[in-house]
């Protein structure tokens, strides 16, 4: 049943999942901060486990790669009015540009009044984000409830474009949240079998991405909401299965009002490998061609994400009406510095300038459709896609936040 919302006394440790009733507030902390660095030296994961670190310190490394944050009662009294709600989903970039995040949410107003919020890449302790918690203080601006959970302990810096920081992490923390105007009477999560080992990768990391679920109490009756965020390091079917173990996880946590939305990473390809990128490119030159495979990026449930959708469709969610299908949520733009280098870990030079000429009609530009919104047991209407907002020449996120209202 996740955590619920006690009626007594706070405890004085972070509950496991499953535990039962939780402090109304709870803040995600831990004493490993001094030893990232030691952790992040060993090169293998046999050999970290092996290790008698390792063993003094797995019981507390285990309780932050399950732990969650929360403030449970939002700060702020809730809305009242009709049966409605308007829900927002957006992946943050890990909160680098927080200024510019904060803006945006006040100057937009299809986010500014939104009752809940689907949040992808929040860090928590980052140095690359300031060392700040990233779903604290955006909570604390909206005056929102929040549940945060922790995917990570983050053994390096960052990914390509973040190695540079002048600082060291702290918490080391990243992960999802959900953010309501309304109570949250529970939640839990589930694990997402990751088909590449971070541990291994240039962003070292201990941990995996995990789907977080929560009861919602609005004032027409109870919603569950579901933040998700796909492996874009594996491949359609790796995709579809995450989300049949999401759902299902749905299933045992109840709920006929369902809403679900995140970053599903349906960028039709398997980025884990340059054997299985190149495998992937090649089958779309000959089943479709250059230009029909640029276009299938705006609708990857057609063909090249089918399984994930089916595994939607099979738990009675539904994403038409949800989402504004005729634009995208992320741009693949060979202009922009960190694309080109994370292209570079994939594809040779020669192939690199074949691309880009060949995108040229698109200004090296390329829309895709990779967040998404599904939902059961609700009416959707108007839904909504800001393209890259920006504050001050300063763009807050990669990717476009997106929206929906339904009624309940």
């Amino acid at each position: 049943m996740g955590h619920v919302v006690p009626s007594a006394e706070p405890s004085t440790r972070s509950p496991s999942a499953g535990a039962g009733p939780c402090p109304p507030a709870w803040r995600l902390e831990h004493d490993l901060t001094g030893h990232l660095a030691e952790l992040a030296r060993f090169r293998r994961r046999r050999q970290l486990e092996r290790s008698p670190l390792y063993g003094r310190l797995q019981d507390e490394i285990e309780r932050v790669l399950h732990g969650f944050e929360w403030r449970l009662q939002p700060p702020v009294p809730p809305p009242t009015g009709p049966p409605t709600l308007r829900a927002a989903a957006w992946n943050l970039e890990r909160g680098k540009q927080l200024d510019a995040i904060l803006a945006t949410f006040a100057e937009q107003p299809s986010l500014r009044d939104a009752d809940l919020l689907f949040l992808t890449e929040l860090d928590i302790g980052m140095a690359r984000s300031g060392n700040l918690n990233i779903a604290e203080r955006i909570a604390d601006e909206l005056g929102m409830a929040y549940v945060f959970a922790n995917f990570h302990l983050v053994l390096a810096p960052g990914d390509h474009g973040e190695q540079r920081q002048h600082e060291a992490n702290t918490l080391a923390l990243h992960g999802s949240a959900i953010m309501s105007r309304y109570p949250i009477r529970r939640f839990d999560a589930v694990s997402l079998p990751e088909c590449v080992d971070k541990f291994h990768v240039l962003e070292k990391r201990l941990g995996s991405k995990r789907s977080l679920i929560a009861e919602v109490l609005t004032p027409h009756g109870s919603i569950t909401a579901i933040v998700v965020h796909l492996d874009p390091f594996a491949g359609s079917r790796h995709r579809g299965f995450q989300m049949a173990r999401t759902m299902a996880a749905a299933r045992r946590f109840g709920g006929d009002r369902v809403l679900l939305g995140g970053d599903l990473n349906t960028n039709t390809y398997h980025l884990g490998s340059a054997r299985g990128l190149a495998a992937n490119f090649a089958r779309k030159m000959v089943v479709l061609g250059f230009d029909r495979t640029v276009e299938q990026y705006l609708t990857p449930q057609k063909i090249f994400e089918r399984p994930v959708f089916n595994s939607l469709a099979a738990h009675g969610m539904h994403v038409d009406g949800f989402n504004d299908l005729t634009k995208g949520t992320f741009h693949y733009d060979l202009r922009d510095p960190d694309v080109v280098r994370k292209t570079s870990d994939y594809i040779p030079p020669v192939l690199y300038r074949w691309l880009d000429r060949r995108l040229e009609p698109w200004q090296g530009r390329v829309p895709m459709r990779i967040d998404w919104f599904a939902g059961r047991g609700l009416s959707p209407r108007s839904p909504w896609v800001i393209e890259l907002p920006q504050h001050h020449g300063v763009r807050a996120s990669d990717h476009h936040p997106i929206g929906v209202t339904v009624d309940l």
